[in-house]
């Protein structure tokens, strides 16, 4: 499913849901996803999940376990280690879903998972407790810097403070979520011309672990730490064009000489 819309600031963006991309001009924006995924190596992650499970695997023939034990043991390691994954995701993906509906005013029915039902009622005592109101939610951005997000909730307090609220699933908070809010408060303050007063990430515990709610204050690093994300990923599709320019001229010299 794709959507298209016009923004404050005049720039027009058209979301593709499926493929989770923006797309500006007939061109693709790059998303904050692919940004904050600069901090990290998903070659490098899987290099590093494979040589441990090698190294496993050794230490296992050395202890004398038959091989096809062994590879049983992986087997099964691995599969219950993608399903609990996918049980993660599915409720982090649930509990977004509760807030969204509970914050348009539509009716809730009480989950049965006590997990689930546990995150969504901290959230809402979170919500009261501070007398939010909200402003916008999903709100797709644009920067003229070159990049689109889409934000979680954009909310107001009885001073009104404009709140800008990042809901998480994660089992904790990490670096890349500061960044990712300093990219939304630089993007919506473009884009809207108004301030952004207050940064929170609202953390939904999938267990038993306690609800929480962090302030995060503006920091000139954090947002230079951002934009420094932003020219790596323009510097590697500047790379990316040069290897194509010079492969594409290597080319052309070979069927010169033939």
């Amino acid at each position: 499913m794709t959507k298209t819309v016009k923004l404050e600031h005049g720039h027009t963006i058209t979301f593709d849901d499926n493929k989770h991309v923006y797309i500006h001009n007939n061109e693709y924006v790059v998303g904050m996803s692919t940004l904050l995924g600069k901090l990290a190596s998903p070659a490098l992650e899987a290099w590093k999940v494979n040589t441990q499970v090698s190294s496993i695997k050794q230490e296992m023939e050395k202890q004398g376990i038959a091989l096809d034990t062994i590879d049983k043991i992986i087997i099964n390691a691995r599969a219950n280690a993608r399903k609990a994954n996918d049980n993660i995701l599915s409720i982090g993906s649930i509990v977004h879903k509760l807030v969204e509906l509970w914050l348009r005013g539509e009716k809730v029915t009480k989950p049965d998972n006590p997990v689930v039902a546990n995150c969504f009622m901290e959230f809402q005592k979170f919500w009261k407790k501070h007398k939010l109101k909200v402003v916008e939610s999903e709100k797709i951005l644009y920067s003229e810097r070159g990049y689109c997000g889409t934000l979680d909730l954009i909310a107001k307090d009885k001073e009104n403070n404009i709140w800008l609220i990042d809901v998480k699933t994660s089992k904790g908070l990490f670096l890349n979520m500061v960044h990712q809010l300093h990219g939304y408060k630089l993007a919506y303050e473009e884009q809207t011309g108004k301030k952004i007063n207050k940064m929170y990430i609202v953390r939904l515990p999938k267990t038993n672990e306690p609800f929480e709610a962090r302030q995060i204050l503006y920091k000139a690093d954090h947002m230079k730490a951002f934009l420094g994300l932003l020219h790596c990923h323009k510097s590697e599709l500047l790379f990316k064009e040069q290897m194509r320019k010079l492969k594409s001229t290597q080319t052309k010299r070979k069927k010169n000489v033939r």
